[in-house]
C-alpha cells in the first residue's frame, strides 16, 4: 500500500469519499465539491492523503494545521474514508501516522465526530482517543451580529 499526497487525478476519489462520510453522518449537503479545487489543489488550504493499493484509492484523510495553547502543535482531521472491503486491515491507521508525521513538531491530532457515525466512533475508541467532552459552536459570518 502507498500513501501520497492527492492531486488533481484524484479529484472524483475524494468527493466520493466525502459523499460517503456525508451519508455516515447524515449531512445533507457539503460544499466541498464547489471548493475543492481552490482548497486542496491550489491554496493548500488543507492537505488530503489517499491511499493507494495497486493503483486503485482504498482510503483518504484530510486534514490542516491546528494549535491548542496547552497541547501545542496539532492536526486536525476533517475527514477519513476507507473503502469498506479495506476497513479493519490498518488503513485509517496507516493514513493517521502518515497525516501526524506530515508536519514537524505535531503533538496531538483531534477530529469531530458526529455522534451519528457509529462506525467513526468505533475507530476513535479502538485507538483509545479521548472524548474531550466539548461543545461545538458554529456560526455562519454574515449571520453574526454585533
Amino acid at each position: 500500500m502507498t500513501i501520497k499526497r492527492a492531486n488533481e487525478s484524484d479529484r472524483e476519489f475524494v468527493l466520493y469519499a466525502n459523499k460517503m462520510i456525508d451519508k455516515a453522518s447524515f449531512i445533507e449537503k457539503s460544499n466541498l465539491y464547489k471548493n475543492i479545487d481552490i482548497d486542496l489543489f491550489e491554496n493548500n488550504k488543507c492537505v488530503c492523503l489517499v491511499a493507494k493499493e495497486k493503483d486503485e484509492n482504498v482510503g483518504m484523510i484530510m486534514f490542516s494545521k491546528v494549535y491548542w495553547a496547552d497541547r501545542g502543535q496539532g492536526i486536525y482531521v476533517s475527514q477519513v474514508f476507507v473503502e469498506k472491503e479495506y476497513r479493519r486491515k490498518g488503513v485509517f491507521r496507516k493514513l493517521l501516522k502518515t497525516a501526524i508525521n506530515y508536519y514537524k513538531n505535531t503533538k496531538f491530532f483531534t477530529c469531530l465526530v458526529s455522534r451519528k457515525n457509529k462506525k467513526m466512533l468505533c475507530c476513535m475508541k479502538r485507538l483509545k482517543c479521548k472524548d474531550e467532552n466539548m461543545s461545538t459552536f458554529v456560526l455562519n459570518v454574515e449571520d453574526l451580529q454585533f
